[in-house]
């Protein structure tokens, strides 16, 4: 629950920036894309944000299937030990699906105003698989 924490918020996307510099560098490297520095910085804040409110809308998948939880009074997810039921560990790992896809998505329809069609999809592509939140997969008893 990094993103509704706001000492944890700050933790999160700077960790995130961290992963999406990283990952942003060595497709770019790897696809041997040249872009001028300046435009590259723009694009890695660009998908910085995106992966953000990719992260976001993850947490708040999670957050409404907590709150139906609670209306219904079952236990579908369990945010302090995420391992606790087959449910939960799918409803968490289907959180991080979600933003893959979130930031596949919102990623190619950005880079497709500033690369070609081919590089655009392969970079989204490894932002989805490599910068989706992996954290959420952290059960919070590890951390408090």
């Amino acid at each position: 629950m990094f993103y509704f924490f706001p000492p944890l918020l700050g933790l999160a996307a700077a960790a995130n920036l961290l992963i999406d510099t990283l990952v942003f560098f060595l497709a770019i490297k790897f696809f041997s894309i040249h872009i001028a520095w300046r435009k590259a910085l723009r694009m890695l804040v660009a998908l910085w944000m995106i992966g953000l409110v990719a992260d976001i809308g993850g947490s708040l998948f999670l957050t409404s299937i907590g709150t139906v939880s609670l209306k219904t009074k079952t236990r579908l997810i369990d945010y302090y030990s995420i391992y606790s039921s087959p449910v939960s560990i799918l409803l968490f790992a289907a959180a991080v699906v979600l933003s893959g896809f979130i930031i596949y998505w919102l990623d190619l329809i950005y880079l497709k105003g500033h690369l070609s069609k081919k590089q655009a999809t392969r970079i989204a592509l490894i932002f989805a698989l490599l910068a989706a939140p992996y954290s959420f997969l952290i059960p919070t008893s590890w951390i408090y």
